[in-house]
C-alpha cells in the first residue's frame, strides 16, 4: 500500500479531487505531498469543523467488501478560510514548539504556494496515511490535533498528537524556511523536518525548494 498524503487545490469543494473531480490536473492541483505523515502546517489550515465525510464509488476490487463504495473523512475548506486558520494557528504552534522555534517564515512560504495554485478550495488527501494507523485510531487523533490549534488545553498531549501525525523529529531547532533555497548547511534531521513542516514538491514548484525568479 502507498503511504503518501497530498495537499490539493481545486475549484470544486470536493474531497479527493485527484480521483473524483473531472479535469483535475495533479501537475498544478497538487500543491505538495509527503510520505508517511501529514505536514504540520497543512494541519494548521484546518479545524474539526472542516472535516467532511463523503461517499465515493470506486472499483469493487479496491474495497474490502467488494461493494465498490468508500466512505471517507478528510479536511476541506475554502482557500481564504484555510489561510485565515493558518495565520490564527501560528501563535499556538509557536508556543507548543517553542523549543524548536517559530514557524511564521515557513507558513509564509506555504501561503505563497496555496495562493499560486489554481482553485478556490483546499483539501488533504490522507487515506493512505489513515491506512498506516490501527483501525479506528486515526480520525480521533486527527480531530483532537485540529482542535488544539484554536488554543491548546493540554500542551504536552497536543504537541504529542501533532508530532505523531506529522512525523516531526523534535528536540532540535526547526530548519530555516530557506534551507533548500539558500543551500544552507544542515543535518539529515533538518531536511526531514522541513518536509514534515511543509511537504515537498510533487510536480509544481514550491517556494521553499525553488526561489522565485527575479527581474
Amino acid at each position: 500500500m502507498a503511504n503518501s498524503s497530498y495537499l490539493c487545490s481545486s475549484d470544486e469543494a470536493s474531497l479527493y479531487p485527484s480521483g473524483f473531480v473531472e479535469g483535475f490536473d495533479p501537475a498544478t492541483g497538487v500543491v505538495a505531498h509527503d510520505v508517511s505523515g501529514i505536514p504540520l502546517l497543512w494541519l494548521a489550515m484546518f479545524r474539526p469543523a472542516d472535516l467532511v465525510t463523503g461517499t465515493f464509488t470506486v472499483d469493487p476490487d479496491d474495497t474490502d467488501d467488494g461493494e465498490g463504495v468508500v466512505v471517507a473523512t478528510a479536511p476541506l475548506a475554502a482557500k481564504d478560510r484555510a489561510l485565515t486558520r493558518l495565520d490564527a494557528a501560528l501563535p499556538v504552534l509557536n508556543r507548543l514548539f517553542a523549543a524548536e522555534g517559530a514557524v511564521d517564515a515557513h507558513a509564509a512560504l506555504l501561503r505563497q504556494a496555496i495562493e499560486k495554485a489554481p482553485g478556490a478550495h483546499v483539501t488533504i488527501e490522507l487515506e493512505e496515511i489513515e491506512g498506516l494507523w490501527e483501525e479506528g485510531a486515526f480520525q480521533p487523533a486527527l480531530r483532537a490535533a485540529l482542535a488544539c490549534l484554536d488554543g491548546e488545553t493540554d500542551p504536552a498531549a497536543d504537541r504529542a498528537r501533532l508530532i505523531s501525525l506529522s512525523g516531526l523529529r523534535p528536540g532540535r531547532p526547526f530548519p530555516s524556511a530557506r534551507l533548500l533555497v539558500d543551500d544552507l548547511e544542515a543535518e539529515d534531521d533538518d531536511y526531514w523536518n522541513l518536509v514534515r513542516l511543509l511537504g515537498a514538491s510533487l510536480v509544481a514548484e514550491v517556494p521553499w525548494e525553488t526561489a522565485a525568479p527575479t527581474g
